[in-house]
């Protein structure tokens, strides 16, 4: 078979994963419109706690066997690169299995205890299959990309974004549409607004399914090799052992990562629904009024942050992440070889990289969140005047939530997968204890800026752990400069252009001042980049 480039097959996975992104806009925004504040609400706890879930039991998993398949084909050891691929679908296939029924029969105590929105309870019922077949894909995605096959997880990862807008906004229609004929096949108590929340999620399941299934139509010849003799029992344990202690170190990272939404999830509602009965005028609510409408407020603009600021938020990430994906493959198999001068260089050509997409992008959702918004959810005026302020201070922490990922991938590349943990796990310390003093004060400007502190905590305890652990050099200003000056003069050329011609050209004034940032970052970027590496 012929590997991909790691350049080729990061451009493979970005355009996928722009593409997907791009689809889950298509699917949130119009299910916004559908739903409101109050039905994000219960959708994104219904979301929010599955994603540390889906964390724990998939991300280590394509890990492992990514990087473990991608060890033994640079070693020639095509026997165990069949075991790999048996013993991993067979075990995490378990993992996947046991998660999905235990999300399932604690979805209810976990909404009420955990989320204080027991409402959102069938939500999370009809998303716990979809942890199977995530756990799954993403053992085939690791088994393709550890042979340097990165069009499968592309193709995949569309058709997942093809499912979710045309199953998730087909149901969730239905479902509002005609809420009574839906409602038979839930609690009668349970508002409309959260059983059209139910039946959109129903739609993810679907579209996790129908992702599952793309992966297995791909030739079965370009996950696996043909074994040159079959692994024996000893190493087949000794397999599942690297599987595992693989596994555990890296979806605890993960875990930790996914821990933030869990918190926003655990704290915002009701730190929001204090505030409320503390300061009912504040929110525009009477004394008399607070204690019967707080925690249905509560909901509705933590809906609005979650729905909307979050939804842009991670647009950029998840596009930027495709970089670290597919520098883990070549990485591992460079780290195995030893071959430090070609490890140097892919590490600071991947952190440019991100850098380059990551600056310019979350600048400019800070300086412009209002105008973003509006544009994307013209119908939901409210819901923007509460997301917006906090989506300004997202759009900073955006950067430093990108820059984190490559750092993930090469050090878990690099045998130190569990060495992020540690920094993560104060990440989400000071997550916690930033939501607790911040949003009595802040309100859900306070979220954003504990998630901030958190993502800045996080990518410099990385930053100086995998400097530290590989003895490679990542030098700050060859990476950064052309990126930080362009974003800056990106930025505030699209700001003041956008406020100049709105009044002018409301419908397109956005659409031009970002067109012009991007013809000022570009050359000064490129200019800045080309002199520092001659320098």
């Amino acid at each position: 078979m012929k590997r991909q480039t790691v350049l080729s097959g990061a451009v493979w996975l970005m355009l996928s994963a722009a593409l997907a992104k791009l689809l889950g806009a298509g699917f949130r925004i119009p299910l916004t419109a559908m739903l409101g504040g109050s039905g994000m609400g219960y959708f994104s706890c219904a979301y929010g706690l599955f994603l540390p879930v889906f964390a724990l039991s998939v991300t280590g998993m394509n890990t492992a066997a990514a990087a473990l398949t991608a060890q033994a084909l640079a070693r020639g050891d095509t026997a165990r690169v069949s075991g790999i691929a048996r013993t991993a679908v067979r075990l995490f296939g378990g993992v996947g299995l046991a998660g999905s029924v235990l999300l399932g029969l604690f979805a209810k105590p976990l909404c009420g205890l955990v989320l204080h929105n027991p409402q959102a309870a069938p939500a999370v019922v009809l998303l716990a299959p979809a942890v199977w077949f995530c756990c799954m894909s993403a053992v085939l995605r690791g088994l393709y990309e550890g042979h340097q096959q990165m069009i499968p997880t592309a193709v995949s990862q569309v058709a997942e974004g093809i499912g979710r807008v045309g199953f998730g906004l087909l149901f969730a229609e239905a479902a509002m549409r005609n809420p009574s004929a839906a409602g038979r096949f839930f609690p009668a108590d349970l508002p409309p607004e959260a059983i059209g929340a139910a039946a959109a999620v129903f739609g993810v399941t679907l579209s996790a399914a129908l992702g599952t299934l793309t992966l297995m139509l791909f030739p079965r010849r370009m996950r696996t090799a043909p074994a040159a003799g079959i692994a024996q029992p000893e190493q087949m344990r000794e397999i599942r052992r690297a599987l595992i202690a693989l596994l555990i170190p890296v979806a605890a990272a993960s875990l930790v990562t996914n821990l933030t939404t869990l918190v926003d999830l655990a704290t915002a509602m009701r730190t929001l629904s204090a505030g409320m009965l503390r300061t009912p005028a504040a929110y525009g609510l009477s004394a008399d009024a607070a204690a019967a409408e707080a925690d249905a407020l509560a909901n509705f603009y933590y809906g609005s942050y979650s729905g909307l600021a979050m939804t842009v938020f991670n647009l950029i990430p998840a596009v930027t992440n495709m970089l670290g994906k597919a520098v883990l493959p070549a990485f591992a198999a460079q780290n195995a070889g030893n071959d430090r001068v070609q490890m140097q260089r892919h590490a600071e050509d991947v952190m440019r990289r991100t850098a380059f997409l990551a600056v310019p992008a979350g600048l400019g959702v800070s300086v412009l969140a209002g105008p973003i918004l509006r544009l994307l959810f013209p119908a939901r005026a409210l819901e923007v005047q509460i997301a917006a302020p906090a989506l300004s201070v997202l759009g900073i922490a955006v950067i430093f939530t990108a820059l984190s990922c490559p750092l993930f991938s090469m050090m878990q590349a690099s045998g130190y997968a569990g060495d992020p943990v540690a920094g993560m796990l104060c990440g989400a310390g000071l997550k916690l204890i930033g939501n607790l003093l911040l949003i009595p004060r802040f309100g859900l400007c306070g979220a954003a800026l504990s998630t901030l502190l958190c993502y800045f905590a996080v990518l410099t305890g990385s930053w100086y752990l995998f400097t530290r652990r590989t003895g490679l050099r990542l030098p700050f200003r060859r990476i950064f400069s052309g990126a930080c000056t362009g974003g800056i003069c990106c930025a505030w050329t699209a700001r003041h252009l956008c406020f100049r011609l709105m009044p002018v050209l409301p419908r397109t004034a956005l659409l031009l001042s970002i067109a012009a940032g991007a013809a000022v970052y570009l050359p000064v970027c490129l200019l800045l980049t080309k002199k520092n590496r001659c320098s």
